[in-house]
C-alpha cells in the first residue's frame, strides 16, 4: 500500500522547507557573509529535531486519551482540514514575495550583528513546516491509513523533495515551481475538503448533530453494494484521498460542498485585493516618476 496524500504533503512541506533554506544560504553567500552559513544550518537542524520531537511528542498525547478516540480523530481531521486550506491560501498570496521577506530579515540581523536572529529565522522557517506536517501526517491516520503506510510514503515524500531541492540549487536550472505548488494545492484542498467531511462524519456518529431521524443524519443515497468505501482497494483509495463515503449523510454533503463555495469566494476576494493592491502600487510608482513642472 502506498499513501499519495501522505507523499504529496511531506514532498511539499520538505520542498517549502528547502526552497526557504536555499534562499538564505544563496543570499548570504551573494552578500560575502559566509560565515554566516553555519547558523543557517544550526538553525536548521534545530528545527528538524524538534519538529521530530514534536511528531513523538503528539503520538504520545494521543495515544493518552484512547478513550476519546473518535472525539480525537473527529477534531483532528477538521482542523488539519483548516490548517491545510490556511497554510495553500497564505502560500498563494505570499509565496512570490517570500524571497525578499526573507532576505530583508537577514539584513536586520546582520545589521544589528543578531547571530541568534538568523539561526531563528532558519529554525522557524524549518520547525513551522514541521508542525504543519506533523498535523496534517495526523489527519491522514484518522481517516484509516496504516501508520506504518503513512511513515514509508512520508519518508519518501521527504527524499524525493531533498532530491529536487538539490537538483534545483546545483543545476541552477528554473524548473516550474508555481505549477507544482498550483497542482499540489488543487490535489491538496480536494483531500482537506474530503477531510473535512471525514471530521464531521466522526462527530456526527456520537450523535452531536441529533438523532438518527434527523433530517442531517438521512443518508442522501447508498452505493455501498458497488463502491464500498471500507471493503474495497478503489474505495479505501478514494476516502483516504478524497474522503469518498459510500453512503453520504446530508450534513457531510453540506459541509463537502459548502467548503468549496467558501474556499472559492475567499480566493476570489484575495486576488480582488491583491488587483487593486498591485494596481495602486503602479499607480503610486507612476505618480512618483511624473515630472515635476
Amino acid at each position: 500500500m502506498f499513501s499519495v496524500v501522505s507523499f504529496l504533503i511531506t514532498l511539499r512541506e520538505t520542498i517549502e522547507a528547502a526552497l526557504i533554506v536555499g534562499i538564505l544560504l544563496i543570499y548570504v553567500i551573494k552578500i560575502e557573509k559566509k560565515k554566516l552559513r553555519k547558523d543557517i544550518w544550526i538553525g536548521t537542524a534545530a528545527g528538524i529535531i524538534v519538529s521530530i520531537g514534536a511528531a513523538f511528542a503528539f503520538n504520545y498525547l494521543l495515544g493518552g486519551f484512547a478513550q476519546y478516540e473518535e472525539i480525537i480523530e473527529g477534531f483532528s481531521m477538521i482542523f488539519a482540514a483548516i490548517l491545510l486550506s490556511w497554510m495553500i491560501v497564505w502560500m498563494r498570496r505570499t509565496g512570490r514575495d517570500m524571497r525578499d521577506k526573507l532576505e530583508s530579515r537577514i539584513d536586520q540581523s546582520i545589521r544589528r550583528e543578531q547571530r541568534l536572529g538568523i539561526i531563528s529565522l532558519a529554525f522557524i522557517s524549518v520547525l513551522r513546516e514541521g508542525i504543519e506536517t506533523v498535523i496534517f501526517l495526523a489527519g491522514i491516520e484518522a481517516t484509516g491509513e496504516t501508520p506504518l503506510v503513512i511513515l514509508w510514503s512520508g519518508l519518501f515524500g521527504i527524499v524525493v523533495a531533498v532530491i529536487i531541492a538539490v537538483m534545483i540549487f546545483l543545476s541552477g536550472k528554473r524548473i516550474n515551481m508555481k505549477l507544482f505548488f498550483n497542482v499540489t494545492s488543487i490535489v491538496l484542498l480536494i483531500f482537506a475538503a474530503g477531510m473535512l467531511a471525514h471530521g464531521v462524519h466522526e462527530l456526527q456518529e456520537l450523535g452531536w448533530f441529533g438523532a438518527e431521524n434527523h433530517f442531517f443524519q438521512h443518508v442522501v443515497w447508498d452505493i455501498s453494494g458497488v463502491l464500498n468505501d471500507k471493503t474495497s482497494e478503489l474505495g479505501l483509495f478514494l476516502r483516504a484521498l478524497f474522503g469518498y463515503q459510500d453512503k453520504p449523510t446530508w450534513l457531510e454533503l453540506i459541509v463537502y460542498v459548502g467548503y468549496y463555495l467558501m474556499l472559492s469566494t475567499i480566493l476570489v476576494l484575495f486576488n480582488k485585493l491583491d488587483k487593486r493592491k498591485k494596481l495602486k502600487s503602479k499607480m503610486i510608482v507612476e505618480e512618483t516618476q511624473i515630472p515635476s513642472s
